[in-house]
């Protein structure tokens, strides 16, 4: 009698399994909102604030950060490391591509060997800038009229991305 109640309920746990399962699927999205209030029902009352009392040092009322053991390590442990600027700042390289880019257009009364240095040095400002927007360039690979209009490709990112690279007051004269 015992091993045939065993047989039906190993049957009956076979046939409902799949519908536990299914159950436990459909709810989880419940179950992990609930852990993540509970979670932040705990960060709440651990970085919870305090006033100080009016007048202290004759100023307004300020707010202090109270922060437990376990909050402090948890800060310390969860903060990320501040980026580190991989050039210039992106201001100042906007500002060398308009000067090079005016240097470039003043062609007609310079000599062959400035002119190619210029444009070197305004290719590399361009290689600069796409580095630090992110921004694909194949200025090293390109050469002659493909280096000319892959320029172009990267001077319209580049201001698509929202660097200016015209003077206003150069292109209203």
């Amino acid at each position: 009698m015992l091993h045939g109640l065993l047989v039906v309920g190993a049957i009956g746990l076979i046939a409902v399994a799949p519908c536990l399962v299914c159950l436990l699927l459909i709810s989880a999205d419940e179950m992990f909102e609930r852990v993540g209030r509970g979670i932040r029902r705990i960060f709440k009352k651990l970085f919870r604030r305090k006033e100080r009392a009016p007048g202290w040092r004759d100023g307004p009322v300020r707010r202090r950060w109270h922060l437990s053991w376990a909050g402090r390590v948890l800060h310390t442990v969860a903060a990320p490391p501040a980026p580190v600027p991989a050039g210039p700042p992106i201001e100042q390289l906007a500002g060398d591509l308009r000067r090079l880019n005016r240097l470039r257009m003043g062609v007609a009364t310079r000599s062959p060997v400035w002119f190619n240095a210029v444009q070197r040095a305004y290719d590399e400002a361009l290689r600069v800038a796409c580095v630090q927007l992110g921004i694909d360039q194949y200025l090293d690979e390109v050469s002659g009229v493909d280096l000319e209009v892959e320029r172009l490709r990267v001077e319209g990112e580049l201001q698509r991305a929202g660097l200016a690279l015209r003077d206003t007051k150069t292109e209203q004269r």
